[in-house]
């Protein structure tokens, strides 16, 4: 089994895949621990593992798997990737970016892939038919837009996100409500326009906390993989697995 260690900044997902590359359990975690690791290498028979961060370098979790397994990378800007990255200033791109890049192009090799991950920020990201990732956009999420409100205003209140019952906002909640979450679905449509009359065909894969809403607002046809960057941190560590 190949384990995959995703630390983001509140929770710690562990997926296990097999040697074929099927997701075959998913562990959500508030920590990662070398006890909880322990563990789960035993339980499970890992033999690699691939790990990344946002948060600080943890150096005896990194020690501890260099030393149990036959293979453990730790993904950052020097990692050896399947694809191109044409990326200026790849070690200020976001570890998320790069293997949801990877999981899209080992989904729909030789495609254009748009790849929107909708999170606390909202990430569009581009690689061509031939593997060469170009780059994209990073804008505020929805969630964010919602608390920008009060922070900057004196008086608008904080609005959640919720149902669209109408275009038109008729009272301060419906209009901010309307304002920030048709303003996100029409600027996606945009992009994807962009994108589409720069690269004609293209497949739009959407990931992130809030694939679901848009899954369900936006008309044009787009493919939600929720997993995508695990499926991209497996390809990545098959990839360093076989050199």
């Amino acid at each position: 089994m190949r384990l995959c260690i995703d630390i983001g900044n509140t929770r710690v997902k562990l997926a296990l895949f097999s040697k074929k590359g099927k997701l075959k359990k998913l562990l959500l975690e508030k920590e990662v621990t070398i006890r909880r690791l322990e563990k789960v290498l035993k339980k499970y028979r890992v033999k690699h593992a691939i790990l990344s961060s946002v948060r600080k370098e943890n150096k005896r979790i990194q020690k501890f798997l260099t030393e149990q397994l036959d293979t453990f990378v730790v993904l950052d800007s020097k990692t050896n990737i399947p694809v191109v990255n044409l990326y200026q200033t790849p070690d200020t791109l976001g570890r998320d970016r790069i293997a949801a890049i990877v999981g899209a192009w080992a989904r729909y090799p030789n495609e254009n892939v748009l790849v929107m991950d909708a999170g606390t920020c909202i990430t569009y990201d581009f690689v061509t038919n031939t593997g060469r990732y170009l780059g994209g956009s990073i804008l505020p999420g929805i969630e964010m837009r919602l608390h920008a409100l009060p922070l900057l205003t004196a008086n608008l209140p904080l609005v959640k996100i919720g149902p669209l019952s109408s275009f038109i906002g008729d009272s301060t909640e419906t209009s901010i409500r309307t304002g920030v979450q048709c303003g996100v679905l029409f600027e996606t449509a945009g992009f994807i326009l962009e994108y589409q009359e720069r690269f004609k065909q293209i497949r739009v894969v959407i990931t992130g906390g809030d694939t679901s809403f848009f899954e369900s607002q936006l008309k044009n046809e787009i493919f939600a993989e929720p997993n995508l960057v695990l499926i991209g941190l497996n390809q990545i560590l098959e990839y360093n697995v076989k050199r």
